[in-house]
């Protein structure tokens, strides 16, 4: 699968999740410096953990990306433990809902924060995770088809 990821900051858990997808395109994180990105096609999959900071950068991220004209097809929210998502993140959440393809909620996976970033794919996930990563996929298929319908017309 091929899809361009991207964290709203620094230890969203882009890296992981990129392994995981079995996709090379990892730009690492978000900033406000980030004028504009070419993803040639492919889905641009936003990445963050589900606290309250990590939503502020989350609408940081989608408010920069959305006025560059960037199409989002996906915001990964990647619990940062067992506990509830924080009222404050959920708020943040429902704000830029409407500017992203899609929001798929990642759960808290305790294997994955022992396991080297290059071995995630070895990690057994629940079927919640499983079932999120399968989501994630299905948005990435139908952006991709999207594309190409697209691309083909133009030419």
């Amino acid at each position: 699968m091929d899809a361009v990821l991207l964290g709203c900051h620094g230890g969203a858990g882009t890296s992981t999740l990129a392994t995981l997808l079995g996709t090379p395109w990892d730009l690492g994180g978000y900033t406000p410096q980030t004028q504009r990105i070419e993803t040639f096609g492919r889905p641009l999959l936003l990445v963050t953990r589900d606290s309250a900071p990590a939503s502020a950068r989350t609408v940081e991220a989608v408010t920069g990306l959305s006025g560059s004209g960037a199409a989002i097809s996906c915001l990964v929210v990647i619990a940062d433990g067992s506990g509830p998502e924080p009222r404050e993140a959920a708020v943040r959440f429902r704000l830029v809902e409407d500017r992203v393809g899609r929001i798929v909620r990642f759960p808290f996976v305790a294997g994955l924060r022992y396991a080297d970033t290059a071995d995630a794919d070895k990690v057994r996930l629940p079927r919640k995770a499983e079932r999120a990563l399968a989501e994630i996929r299905e948005v990435c298929a139908a952006t991709g088809s999207a594309a190409s319908d697209t691309k083909g017309r133009e030419e």
